[in-house]
């Protein structure tokens, strides 16, 4: 475990706390590292008994890993910070005697967190250490889904399938991001999926599809099941969905949506106006991506890097988020 040297001691002394280093410690008391570098720990490979290059401290990748979705940094951007801030490395635990991983180190990490299909599994750790601070109310969860421009060019189905057929020359193409179209506009990229927990807006599950996924067909794993109510737009509405929520016991508070001949009534007007209401929470985690945390784009290649880059966002949205929360009920 990374200990202060002497030479850190000295230089942490009479300095002045920046914002950054203020979101970076309001993290660190928040997470269970030890329990996080258990759960990540699968992915260091290196045989104790014939020895081998070990894999750089887990502890300390994974902290770098909050560093580079806090402030939306590329792997040479990330390492190029982290030579240079004397916060990041502090958070990080790299005493100034220490190197910093290179870029390629940190890409290999995350490919590692990847292909162990270990994301859901830290989002639902990080979460836990929120549920133990009692911010997760579970009152309701509010299920909404935002599409994901991709940065890469659009693939026509004829081009698809052509590569399909010859996958040695799909190399650099994404061949996962689709196309939807919303509003009378058509959108090429991929699609993340929240069920937000109601009043606190804490992420309790998440997902991330092709952008030709319906709304719809996620709603099942956006679920926790011990909510009390369910909200969501007209897009999740159906008769057997309300037939099923009632049975458990929730509340169907998704908008209701006019059928064909058949107008809504005064009541269901009223109720969609007053769902509405509680339903529009859902797009503060999207916005505050977009916004504070700048994730505009799906720039990897393929869903799986996708998706942890989605899933990372979300995991520290949930803690600045938490962090906020925490402050407000002091």
């Amino acid at each position: 475990m990374y200990q202060l040297s002497l030479g850190d001691y000295q230089a942490s002394q009479n300095r002045i706390v920046t914002k950054a280093e203020m979101k970076l410690t309001e993290i660190d008391k928040i997470v269970k590292w030890d329990r996080l570098v258990e759960l990540i720990s699968v992915i260091d490979k290196t045989d104790k008994h014939i020895g081998g290059r070990p894999r750089k401290e887990t502890l300390m990748m994974a902290k770098i890993l909050f560093v580079q979705y806090l402030y939306n940094l590329s792997d040479p951007e990330l390492e190029d910070q982290l030579n240079d801030r004397l916060s990041f490395q502090r958070f990080a635990g790299i005493g100034l005697d220490m190197k910093v991983p290179d870029y390629s180190t940190i890409w290999r990490f995350k490919e590692a967190l990847t292909e162990h299909k270990l994301l859901s599994r830290i989002f639902d750790l990080i979460l836990d250490d929120l549920k133990l601070r009692g911010l997760i109310l579970k009152k309701g969860t509010i299920v909404d889904a935002t599409i994901i421009q991709s940065y890469n060019r659009p693939l026509s189905e004829k081009k698809r399938e052509e590569l399909q057929k010859n996958p040695t020359q799909t190399s650099g193409i994404d061949m996962d991001a689709r196309s939807t179209k919303k509003n009378g506009k058509y959108h090429y990229g991929y699609k993340g999926h929240i069920g937000t927990d109601v009043k606190s807006k804490l992420i309790r599950r998440a997902s991330l599809t092709s952008a030709n996924v319906h709304d719809s067909q996620e709603m099942g794993d956006l679920i926790s099941g011990d909510e009390q109510s369910v909200f969501g737009d007209k897009a999740y509405f159906s008769d057997k969905g309300k037939r099923d929520f009632r049975r458990k016991g929730i509340y169907y508070g998704i908008l209701n949506k006019g059928k064909r001949g058949h107008k809504l009534s005064e009541k269901q007007i009223r109720q969609n106006k007053r769902h509405s209401s509680i339903r529009s929470q859902v797009e503060h985690p999207f916005a505050y991506m977009k916004r504070i945390l700048n994730y505009e784009c799906a720039r990897a290649r393929n869903l799986a890097r996708n998706e942890l880059r989605f899933m990372m966002n979300c995991i520290v949205y949930n803690l600045l988020r938490g962090s906020y929360l925490i402050k407000m009920a002091a």
